[in-house]
């Protein structure tokens, strides 16, 4: 009775949830636990207290319970609470499947043993967030399909389905108190002398359905190996037979051409064998894409014999029942199933299982590393204040081009578009030297915007910073500048590349056709370019993240579950920061946690704000979403100075109390630095009063000590992050971008970039960072792969997206893959017949000029 009460109960206990989940959680680094145990007792307590947060409704959103109820949480991390609240959203969407199960295994409960195994697998189905596992333990409940053999079996021979169920219920059932077994082993006998295989077929089918039975052999994927071939069917996509003889020739190239590719870029695997377990992430998408396009062909070994017989020990474990060893036909009846069901159900069924949860997990691991990248590129120093935030003062941003030219903005520190422009240089010369001028032109505007705002100062601040998207025409449009500059000595410029991924995205929405009316989507994507460099944050949450281009393996990857990170991700990096209402954009608005697009609407429409209180008076901003927003809202120069800090609304009257306490000054960064020797002495006597005096944890206390202390000294969270380079501990030309040089503009492609090698001490930009490495743009139209084991002593995880560092180019594979070493280490050259070449030259073997493929092959 108390387990069927149990399956029934649809209340959520945390308890048991915390307790199956926490093994899933690392244990914090932070802890200062000396004892394992007691970290993970103290984890699994925080799981238990954090749930209920998750599970509220209205939801409490992750940003706020991250910075505003730390005291509940400790010692979870940021992530751990995100990976939380994806458990509770997989928990729920298995509820239907999950009563399902329960009711099914309640009506099961008929014996002693049946019940013993179904607490155990009630726990599981209780706790499980797989739907995988619980599709096992529902399968023998599962009526058949219509079709089936089992379905045929059951019309044909109605007396055999019941003497195979007789024989598999008997593995759960003691035997009577005086020995006697009452089952028909006869009767079975002799209906086994016809219909053995069709016993078989019935028995192996129970056997496939055994929730012990699976387990066992899910439990063999550490022997599991993988071993990949290349498809003799070929890659390449389909065409039709219909068509006309010119476009039929056309489509043949294109296949042609994209069968290559897809060879080309699954040639690691076309003779590839490795076990399951040691195959890295982005290895499985790439043998999955390669599988996918059919360039591929995937098998799996195992020692069948082996995982049979750990099956058949599982079903001798998980039975009750020995009477069946006295009878030598039932055992062979046994063994013929279990054969049957490996060959025929299970191991199809079992290596789909262990590869589909190995692609899951590879998905989230891409996913992961997206959100890692846009999170950097969103935290990114802003420039604006990196190079003093005058909003007197400009740069000058290029969005390079060929045809359609150069768009040139020159904007404001402040992001304000003061002048567009377009620069054609194709053509004759006549053509080319206009481009020259109007470029010169554009630079003495940008200079005298900067003299005059410096007090006309010629002297001050003379380098123009120009900011340079990373496209088609950057080698170009670079060129275009060194002409310009060399021959105008009073004209010096600071050249920033930028990515430019999504700003013709950003330029074609109606905000930007709001702001620039008459001006076409080309011309404003270097207004984006340009704001991209002032403030990343403001100008990337414009641009779905999709289209920034930070991820590896994107468009194999669950568009929902992708898109769904990605914003959570934006939101967090808003919340980190803060948005100031009365000045920010309604994109960046419609990233507060909580606010709807439509509350943010209203939001903006309400403006000016002269307190956050005066949220409540946005219709339909209640008091949840107040409590979920209200702190990650500033609003400056209002009646309130709190209103313009970290500190939450509900913690106010802590907070001047504190203040008064500590003798600190909202507006006086000095007055938080006297007594450092004993500040951390006097903090902390100051959260011990704080907490009895307004009944709150010590925890709480010392948070509000934080976002005052961080709201005075340091308001924006992004200039107290360093350069992930400049910050490890390594010598300081190692992979600095100072001394470095950009690529000889003589070398426009891989095939002229193969002569020269290696090339040292070039500046490139990190674009994307990845498990295995990170890819750097350094002018030519391909990236570069910094691989991770060419990285020194600079630890991969602190590169920043769009930061620049200091490279060598070290090969070109025949394929035109670049591979590259940090500045600094001279690493040798890669390829092989680069060290050949590098060799000749170096003996004087070698013309003044770039060698012809003609040449080399000859």
């Amino acid at each position: 009775a108390l387990l069927l009460n149990s399956m029934a109960s649809t209340t959520t206990n945390w308890n048991k949830l915390s307790r199956a989940w926490v093994n899933d959680f690392a244990i914090p680094s932070t802890s200062k636990s000396p004892s394992p145990q007691l970290s993970k007792s103290s984890l699994q307590t925080a799981i238990q207290r954090t749930l209920p947060l998750l599970n509220e409704d209205p939801i409490t959103s992750v940003p706020f319970i991250c910075r505003y109820r730390t005291d509940v949480i400790h010692p979870l991390s940021t992530k751990q609470v995100f990976q939380l609240s994806d458990y509770i959203q997989k928990y729920q969407s298995l509820s239907t499947l999950r009563n399902k199960i329960l009711q099914c295994l309640a009506s099961s409960s008929n014996n002693q043993r049946l019940q013993q195994n179904n607490e155990t697998t009630v726990l599981r189905v209780e706790t499980s967030i797989s739907k995988s596992e619980l599709d096992d333990i529902y399968a023998p409940f599962k009526p058949p399909a219509k079709g089936t053999l089992e379905e045929r079996i059951k019309t044909e021979c109605p007396e055999l389905v019941v003497q195979i169920d007789g024989l598999w219920s008997r593995r759960n059932n003691n035997n009577d108190d005086d020995g006697v077994d009452d089952y028909d082993y006869q009767q079975l006998k002799k209906m086994l002398k016809i219909h053995h295989d069709k016993a078989v077929i019935l028995l192996a089918n129970r056997i496939a359905g055994d929730a012990n039975v699976i387990d066992a052999i899910m439990d063999q994927r550490k022997y599991c190996r993988v071993q990949v071939k290349q498809s003799t069917g070929g890659g390449g996509s389909r065409g039709s037979a219909k068509a006309s003889s010119t476009k039929g020739k056309s489509a043949s190239r294109k296949s042609a051409s994209s069968a290559a590719t897809t060879t080309t870029s699954t040639s690691t695997y076309h003779d590839y064998n490795n076990k399951i377990s040691n195959i890295q992430d982005h290895q499985v998408l790439a043998i999955r894409r390669g599988v996918d396009q059919k360039a591929l062909k995937l098998t799996f070994e195992l020692n069948d014999d082996h995982v049979k017989r750990t099956a058949l020990q599982a079903l001798h474990a998980s039975s009750n029942n020995n009477t069946n060893k006295n009878h030598s036909f039932v055992n062979k009846l046994y063994r013929d199933a279990l054969e049957d069901a490996w060959t025929r159900l299970l191991r199809k069924r079992c290596t789909s299982r262990l590869w589909k949860e190995k692609c899951q997990h590879a998905e989230l691991r891409a996913i992961e590393v997206f959100c890692e990248n846009l999170n950097k590129a969103l935290l990114a120093p802003p420039a604006a204040e990196m190079i003093g935030g005058d909003s007197n003062k400009a740069l000058l941003a290029l969005d390079p081009g060929f045809k359609a030219g150069i768009k040139a903005a020159i904007l404001s520190f402040e992001g304000k578009t003061l002048v567009l422009e377009t620069i054609k240089f194709l053509g004759g010369a006549t053509e080319r030297e206009e481009g020259k001028r109007k470029l010169s032109s554009l630079l003495e505007r940008v200079q005298q915007i900067n003299n005059n705002g410096s007090g006309g100062s010629s002297n001050d601040g003379n380098d123009i910073c120009v900011v340079l998207g990373n496209g088609h025409g950057t080698r170009e449009a670079r060129q275009l500048l060194k002409n310009v500059t060399s021959q105008n000595s009073a004209l010096t410029v600071d050249i920033h590349l930028v990515s430019e991924a999504g700003a013709s995205v950003w330029s074609v929405t109606e905000a930007a056709s709001d702001e620039f009316p008459k001006e076409t989507p080309a011309s404003i994507a270097a207004v984006s370019i340009g704001r991209r460099y002032l403030n990343p944050l403001a100008e990337l949450v414009k641009v779905p993240p999709k289209s920034l281009g930070l991820g590896m393996y994107q468009h194999d990857l669950s568009e929902k579950v992708l898109d769904d990170k990605l914003t959570l991700t934006s939101i967090d990096c808003v919340a980190e920061v803060g948005v100031d209402v009365n000045s920010c954009s309604l994109a960046i608005l419609q990233k507060v946690p909580s606010l709807t697009k439509t509350l943010a609407q209203k939001v903006f429409n309400a403006r000016p704000l002269k307190s956050r209180k005066d949220l409540l008076r946005v219709k339909g901003l209640g008091g949840k979403t107040y409590e979920n927003a209200a702190a990650f809202i500033r609003v400056a120069g209002g009646s309130e100075p709190l209103d313009n800090t970290m500190v939450h609304p509900e913690s106010y009257d802590l907070a001047r109390w504190l203040l008064k306490e500590l003798q600190w000054k909202l507006n006086d960064a000095t007055s938080v630095e006297k007594d450092s020797d004993s500040k951390d002495e006097v903090l902390t006597a100051a959260a011990k009063r704080a907490s009895k005096k307004f009944t709150v944890s010590e925890d709480r206390a010392h948070s509000v000590i934080e976002h005052l202390f961080f709201s005075i000294t340091s308001p924006d969270p992004r200039t107290r992050k360093n350069s992930g380079v400049a910050s490890t501990s390594r010598p300081s030309d190692i992979g600095s971008a100072a001394g470095c040089a950009a690529l000889s503009s003589g070398i426009s492609t891989a095939d002229k970039l193969r002569d020269f090698l290696p090339h040292r001490n070039i500046i490139g930009t990190v674009r994307n960072v990845v498990d295995f490495g990170a890819f750097i743009d350094f002018g030519l139209e391909n990236d570069g792969l910094l691989h991770r084991s060419k990285l020194g002593p600079v630890n991969l995880g602190s590169l920043l997206v769009g930061q620049d560092i200091g490279v060598d180019i070290l090969g070109v594979s025949k394929d035109n893959k670049i591979s590259l070493g940090l500045a600094g280490l001279n690493f040798p050259v890669d390829d092989a017949d680069a060290k050949k070449r590098s060799l000749s030259s170096a003996n004087g073997k070698r013309g003044d000029g770039p060698v012809s493929k003609k040449k080399r092959r000859k």
